[in-house]
């Protein structure tokens, strides 16, 4: 018999809830909403059974967590006459999605600096664990606590007399791109999860909902830029069933490509728009393009890919970047230029990262396969996910 709590996407319904609580309770009852949210769920958990769970389970959750918070309010003394006659049932709200509303108003903020807005976002509105948005954001966990503990203070006080909704009437174009990089940043923890919670690599939930927003944004805003978010998702997503089987993730150059879902590339291709200014999702998508629709994978190949590369570090230079282009060299041949690049990554990134270890242990496969072998080995101890072990295990070295 199914168990109700398992089938839930509480990750996904926290957003929700956080979202649609904020929107009618405003943002200087963060911390409330906080605890009633975490407090609807231990209910849930409790309650729920296989055979008497309610039908309508984001409905139960929003109440339940409405009036743990209106408790929560009244016992303190906080409690205003407006804030006790919200009525609004979950299934009401007005809007296609409360959470992209609330993440509109987290990144038009005039005082969070960007990489704040991000974190904010991917921690409150999409439920990611702080180990997650570490690995993508290459973060120090405890920064990260830090900048979700300053993040909240600030939206407090600039938001404290203002709606919600009125910042969807005022969106700027760096508030628009904001969106798009929590939305790119969502999908790619989706794409590639280090959740040890996950037996899969593959969030598919995330991935989705990263898409069903971005295509919400699209419709809204009509930014090139957003289309071609959207382009670069559908890529990826075509790809999601070959990438894992039987429980083995598959590296991308062994996949099935009948296993590619072909309407998907095909609206990969319908998105991609050439922008009247080169942005990052244009070159990104471009890439995947290229990677999903070669002949083959040779010298001209790379060195195609290569250029599109340096061009993307020009644009939106990042270590991750960096790191993809170190690849691409040393595919091309150019194994000193990839050394080189990585010895100063090496020297860049706070902590020790997955991808960067594991390409150091590809370099050094041949010139020296003991050094490899024991990257190899710690990263296959400090790796938590079932699947990457025995990927690595079976593969020995970094195979892409």
């Amino acid at each position: 018999m199914p168990n109700p709590i398992a089938e839930t996407n509480f990750r996904v319904l926290y957003g929700k809830l956080f979202a649609a609580l904020t929107r009618q309770y405003g943002v200087h009852r963060f911390s409330e909403i906080e605890d009633a949210i975490q407090n609807s769920f231990l209910k849930a958990v409790k309650k729920w059974k296989p055979d008497s769970s309610p039908k309508r389970k984001e409905d139960w959750l929003f109440i339940t967590a409405k009036n743990d918070l209106l408790n929560q309010l009244k016992k303190n003394n906080k409690v205003t006459d407006l804030e006790s006659e919200q009525t609004a049932d979950f299934s009401e709200t007005e809007t296609s999605d409360l959470r992209l509303e609330t993440v509109c108003m987290v990144t038009s903020s005039s005082t969070l600096t960007k990489q704040a807005k991000i974190v904010f976002v991917l921690k409150n509105i999409f439920g990611l664990s702080v180990p997650e948005i570490a690995e993508n954001t290459l973060l120090r966990e405890e920064a990260i606590y830090k900048i979700v503990r300053r993040a909240k203070n600030s939206l407090q006080t600039e938001y404290k007399s203002r709606l919600v909704s009125d910042t969807l009437k005022s969106m700027s174009s760096e508030a628009l791109r904001t969106v798009e990089e929590v939305l790119y940043a969502v999908f790619n923890t989706g794409f590639d999860s280090f959740s040890e919670k996950n037996k899969s690599i593959v969030n598919e939930d995330l991935c989705l909902e990263s898409f069903a927003l971005a295509k919400i944004l699209l419709k809204d805003y009509s930014q090139e830029s957003t289309s071609n978010l959207l382009s670069l998702f559908c890529f990826h997503i075509a790809r999601l069933e070959a990438k894992v089987d039987a429980d083995n993730l598959i590296s991308f150059f062994k996949q099935d490509q009948n296993k590619w879902n072909k309407e998907m590339i095909n609206l990969g291709f319908h998105y991609l728009k050439k922008p009247n200014k080169i942005d990052k999702f244009y070159i990104e998508a471009l890439i995947v393009s290229k990677y999903m629709s070669a002949p083959s994978f040779d010298l001209d190949f790379w060195k195609d890919i290569i250029r599109l590369y340096e061009i993307l570090l020009q644009i939106s230079p990042s270590p991750i970047v960096e790191i993809n282009y170190c690849f691409c060299l040393f595919k091309a041949e150019r194994k000193e230029e990839a050394m080189g690049l990585l010895e100063k990554l090496e020297g860049q990134l706070a902590t020790e990262h997955t991808y960067l270890s594991l390409l150091k242990a590809s370099l050094l496969s041949e010139s020296k396969p003991k050094e490899s072998q024991e990257i190899t080995a710690q990263m296959i101890t400090k790796m938590n996910q079932e699947i990457r072990k025995r990927y690595l295990l079976e593969n020995k070295f970094i195979n892409l």
